[in-house]
């Protein structure tokens, strides 16, 4: 990407006609932008940018000095490469799509991202974006008659991420393809998809299978469709059968009973004449040397789904002290994706498995001093010098705009879908609400039963409430919120005031010393009950005059909505500022009460000293009503205002009336909520992905299995445990050719890393060498490819005879294989 200095492409230069509204752009809409605003006539439809610069300024085409005149235009334009992009000529223009007006960035269409800040990236460094490729789809070869008649080897390295497959008569594979079948979810078993023609590997839309259980073949009807692709591709048409030697790779200490499956499919399915076994990192180990008779190393194989540490002693591999750790690149990059899905919760879709595996390959290293390069991250200076910024494609980008009408539909949706999902949760919340209140009235209805008070003081009991009173208040306050949600949801009035049934309370009217025992017990009761009626009443008279007002108040705010629509607007905005800042001061007063020496809490203090006092003092003198009156639940607020949440809840449902009325007339509202009140919202910055410390963190795994809970050992600790088996003599063997391979070998710094930690492993003054094969990733099927074309193949092969005799499992073992050790033969024991 290259940048331009818009200080030089200006009105004020001679040869541009048109202003551009950007201070950097890239070149190729620069370009693109003059040549659509030309009267040139190129012939070509592809073109250099610096030969299109050229032919529009000076008016006539470039030489055959193109180099120079490269380097005079760019000068001349004053066009400098951005840091961290490679060195490059100028690229190649198409033409034909210049042509479409469309895409070109001018004045006309820049106007509509006003108040946008539409940076690019030439003018930001270490900013990246997702390179998004499908694997390329294996081709079909032809296949020849020389290699049947020659009978050439057929070379499969079976690995758990790829397969590569070719003959043995070429310098590297025909077949590159990832190890796993798919199946779209639904379809039928014969739309089943192999390797690289899978396009996306998401679980969601494919059902994915893999031959492999960690590092073992286990699912053989998989691994069939893997050879029956390998050999399709491959144009092998001899029916029934596969006349060429096969030599493919095991995994290490591979169980027989794998080894006869694998077996039997190759002779019973194909019909191969001769197959030979071998160990992948072995293999990849005999294509970096020529002689493996004397050769020592520590084989540190790096796989997909697990790493294994292999001694190799004599040129001869011994399996007693080999170590398997079940973690490999597929947890790197299953780990890439959570924590950036965690990161970024508002991209979570965006973050796929596809692209956290393009962000462990492209974007991670390892760390030589793991927590030295932490401290080094809290500094802002190494973040911003060291972070990669990671663009994701955007719908608001610059030739993604919605029309008016589309953007005028698509909020008309967003307002109804927010209306019905405030209409549904007013109804939820009505119905929980009408089943408390059922509930308390049944609990006060106990009350009016003269036969059992110990029934109504045992419901009493099962409440949060101590007193009648208190019960009367919360029947209160929920009928209240009750008539008033219902009158929301229904858009109608509150019913009217209902007349009070002509209930007799007789006891009322006669004094205490005329009464017995009982009837002050009764008139006690009748008290109660009269108190509760006419707080019914009063409270549902109260609530309809609230109502009323509320439905006046709403006739004049839409009045004056149609008569002055910019003064309604700012009255609706104050209106919702007002009720903001009211719940910031209650939450803010809340806070000031937990601490001890804050007006609020001296206020609290004062005020439950004087209800004491006014108890003790009056006690015996007057009958305790507290809690009848509507007074009193202020008293209570203000006493525990953690209690007195019906104010919040009746605010929250007017913040919502207000924010819905604005999203519905005020198109600039749902902006602001959006950018948090902020006036210029940077929208490619928020698609944007901070790959940050997650660079050193996620290949860390290898050293730290146990940052995501595997109770395993890492490379380095296992590597110390593995050579304390040996003594002296044959550790110093093993670490003077500690061997890389596999594909995470290929982590800047590994190499490194493992230097550090055996200087510090090893004793003072010790000799060791760490070496990385020259491709960690081909080397093991090229080792394969020249064991098959050496002399020594035919001797080690298992030939269909060798399989009818002596069964699945047996092996003939080679430098480069397993160590074959024969299954015990069971006995049945007789009774």
């Amino acid at each position: 990407m290259y940048a331009v200095d818009m200080f030089l492409i200006s009105p004020g230069n001679p040869f541009i006609c048109k202003t551009i509204n950007c201070m950097t752009i890239s070149i190729e809409h620069v370009v693109k932008e003059l040549y659509l605003n030309s009267q040139i006539n190129v012939k070509s439809n592809q073109i250099s940018i610096s030969e299109l610069l050229y032919e529009i300024l000076i008016g006539k085409p470039q030489d055959s000095s193109g180099d120079e005149q490269d380097e005079d235009i760019n000068s001349v334009m004053g066009i400098t490469q951005s840091s961290g992009t490679r060195q490059r000529r100028t690229p190649k223009l198409d033409l034909s799509v210049l042509k479409q007006p469309s895409n070109s960035i001018c004045s006309n269409n820049l106007h509509r991202y006003k108040g946008l800040n539409f940076q690019k990236m030439t003018d930001q460094k270490n900013i990246f974006t997702f390179k998004d490729e499908r694997p390329q789809q294996c081709p079909s070869l032809e296949y020849s008659t020389d290699l049947l008649q020659n009978k050439v080897p057929l070379v499969i390295d079976n690995g758990t991420y790829q397969c590569r497959a070719g003959w043995a008569n070429s310098d590297k594979p025909q077949l590159v393809f990832k190890n796993i079948t798919a199946k779209p979810r639904g379809k039928k078993e014969t739309d089943i998809q192999v390797g690289n023609e899978i396009n996306t590997t998401e679980v969601a839309k494919w059902l994915i299978r893999s031959q492999f259980d960690r590092n073992v073949v286990t699912l053989y009807d998989v691994q069939e469709q893997i050879f029956d692709y390998i050999f399709s591709h491959l144009g092998m048409n001899t029916d029934g059968y596969i006349d060429h030697p096969v030599v493919l790779t095991e995994p290490v200490c591979n169980p027989n009973y794998c080894r006869q499956q694998m077996s039997e499919l190759l002779f019973e399915c194909y019909n191969i004449p001769e197959v030979t076994y071998g160990i992948d990192a072995m293999f990849s180990l005999y294509a970096n040397h020529d002689r493996m008779e004397d050769i020592n190393s520590l084989i540190v194989s790096c796989g997909y789904q697990t790493t294994h540490l292999l001694p190799v002693l004599g040129g001869r591999l011994d399996p007693s002290q080999c170590r398997r750790i079940n973690l490999g690149g597929y947890h790197l990059e299953t780990f890439m994706q959570r924590l950036l899905q965690l990161k970024y919760p508002g991209h979570f879709a965006a973050v796929s498995l596809n692209r956290a595996e393009e962000l462990v390959r492209d974007h991670c290293h390892l760390a030589t001093d793991y927590n030295a390069d932490l401290h080094e991250w809290v500094s802002n200076d190494y973040y911003d010098d060291n972070v990669h910024k990671i663009q994701l494609p955007y719908t608001n980008a610059p030739g993604n705009q919605l029309s008016a009408e589309q953007t005028k539909e698509r909020r008309e949706q967003q307002i109804k879908r927010l209306k019905e999902v405030t209409a549904k949760r007013r109804m939820e919340k009505l119905a929980s609400e009408e089943q408390k209140l059922q509930e308390l009235m049944s609990i006060q209805e106990l009350l009016e039963d003269e036969d059992d008070d110990e029934a109504f003081d045992r419901a009493l009991q099962n409440t949060s409430f101590d007193t009648p009173e208190e019960l009367q208040s919360e029947i209160n306050r929920l009928t209240i919120a009750i008539q008033r949600n219902r009158a929301k949801v229904l858009g109608i009035e509150p019913p009217p005031v209902e007349e009070p049934k002509k209930t007799v309370y007789e006891l009322l009217e006669i004094p205490d010393d005329q009464l017995t025992a009982d009837q002050l017990l009764t008139k006690k009761k009748q008290r109660m009950l009269k108190n509760a009626r006419e707080g019914r009443l009063r409270t549902q008279a109260l609530q309809i005059e609230k109502r009323q007002k509320e439905l006046e108040e709403e006739r004049k705010l839409e009045q004056r909505r149609m008569k002055d629509f910019n003064g309604w607007l700012q009255e609706v905005r104050g209106r919702r500022q007002k009720l903001l800042d009211a719940r910031s001061a209650r939450k803010q007063k809340k806070s000031d009460m937990a601490k001890r020496r804050t007006l609020a809490s001296q206020q609290r203090m004062k005020m439950i000293t004087q209800l004491a006092a006014g108890e003790s003092s009056s006690a015996k003198k007057k009958v305790d009503t507290f809690g009848q009156n509507d007074a009193d639940w202020d008293v209570y607020k203000e006493i525990h205002p953690q209690n007195a949440d019906s104010d919040s809840e009746v605010e929250e449902e007017q913040i919502e009336e207000l924010e819905a009325m604005l999203r519905e007339h005020d198109p600039e509202f749902q902006k602001e909520l959006d950018l948090g009140g902020s006036e210029e919202f940077d929208i490619a910055e928020y698609y944007r992905l901070h790959l940050a410390i997650e660079r050193v963190r996620v290949p860390e795994l290898l050293f730290q299995p146990s940052m995501i809970g595997v109770e395993q050992a890492g490379i380095v600790e296992t590597m110390d445990f593995l050579l304390h088996k040996y003594d002296e003599e044959k550790q110093k063997l093993l670490v003077q050719n500690v061997f890389l391979t596999g594909g995470n070998a290929l982590f800047m710094n590994f190499k490194e890393r493992l230097e550090k930690e055996l200087l510090e492993m090893r004793p003072f003054q010790s000799m060791f060498s760490v070496t990385r094969a020259v491709d960690p990733i081909l080397d093991a099927w090229k080792g394969a490819r020249k064991f098959a074309i050496s002399p020594d193949r035919s001797v080690y092969s298992i030939t269909k005879a060798d399989y009818t005799e002596m069964g699945g499992e047996y092996l003939k073992e080679h430098f480069l294989s397993n160590r074959y050790f024969p299954s015990p033969v069971s006995i049945k024991l007789e009774k």
